[in-house]
């Protein structure tokens, strides 16, 4: 996530060793982390979005080369769709993306909080995904 983020293997690897002396620093209040990989992923992508707005305010760039190109405004405006389509999904379908991309969880500890079963999850999965394909 770091490099994907940041673009550049020595300025991720500093990220990581940063993120690491964080939660280094506040392991004794980890037990009240409900889940540990989502908290840790949160907390690299905040920190790398601070490194990239600290080296954004050092940087001078001419004001040609910060004009977005054709594929970047297509992105954004894919982004937003996608963004959209997302928010007008019911609170349940909403739930359960959240579940599988941001907490990452598998299809069974997902069936495990649901109570769904995990071939009901895949299906489920399936129409979401076709949905937001139509949506975006």
């Amino acid at each position: 996530m770091a490099f994907r983020l940041l673009e550049s293997q020595a300025e991720a690897e500093d990220a990581v060793q940063d993120l690491f002396i964080k939660i280094w620093s506040r392991i004794d209040g980890l037990e009240r982390v409900s889940y540990p990989q989502a908290w840790c992923l949160t907390l690299m992508r905040n920190h790398c979005i601070d490194r990239l707005r600290a080296k954004a305010g050092q940087q001078t760039v001419p004001v040609e080369e910060n004009l977005p190109g054709e594929e970047e405004l297509e992105r954004s405006a894919k982004m937003k769709r996608a963004w959209e389509a997302v928010l007008a999904l019911p609170p349940k379908s909403r739930e359960l993306l959240r579940l599988r991309l941001v907490e990452d969880l598998s299809y069974e500890e997902i069936s495990r909080q649901t109570g769904l079963s995990q071939n009901a999850l895949r299906v489920a999965f399936h129409r979401l995904k076709n949905h937001l394909k139509k949506k975006i």
